[in-house]
């Protein structure tokens, strides 16, 4: 593993309803730089996604990774959305999403720039992956007041563990 190593945590956490903006994508697309990602962190800045959410149960943005293919190498989707209370029905164009209650492992980055920090830790876990156990369930990163400053944020990615 790099030199490089997150603050880690575990916790377990209820089930919850995420409601966002959603895609279907690889890592190897994102690798390659042909995947959705970056492209939907613009528009969930330039169309104010979060501001289009109702029922909101906590201010923090989440960027979510569900419905797996399989593992780290197969298809899954990412929303960027919230946690929100009981809806009866999403507005057009947003997703919900059902994130079971599960175990999870908290990897809190470093402190510095949002878009090198993010990725930074995901080496990470990939390379702790190989020796732990990855439910494969739901996983997502918390951007809360601590990323008001993308020069100098520090982000929290919760990894489902059996």
């Amino acid at each position: 593993m790099s030199a490089f190593q997150p603050e880690i945590t575990r916790k377990h956490l209820d089930s919850f309803v995420f409601m966002g903006k959603s895609a279907r994508t690889t890592n190897e697309a994102e690798m390659k730089g042909e995947g959705v990602i970056p492209a939907m962190w613009g528009h969930f800045y330039r169309d104010q996604v979060l501001a289009s959410i109702p029922v909101k149960e906590h201010a923090p943005a989440l960027a979510l990774y569900t419905n797996y293919e399989s593992d780290e190498t197969g298809a899954y989707t990412f929303a960027i959305g919230a946690e929100v209370g009981p809806i009866e029905e999403a507005p057009a164009g947003l997703d919900t999403y059902a994130v079971p209650a599960s175990e999870y492992v908290v990897f809190t980055t470093r402190k510095g720039i949002i878009t090198e920090i993010v990725p930074e830790t995901w080496q990470y876990i990939w390379e702790w992956s190989k020796t732990n156990k990855r439910a494969f369930l739901a996983d997502f990163e918390l951007y809360d007041s601590r990323c008001s400053d993308p020069q100098n944020s520090q982000v929290d990615i919760y990894i489902s563990v059996l």
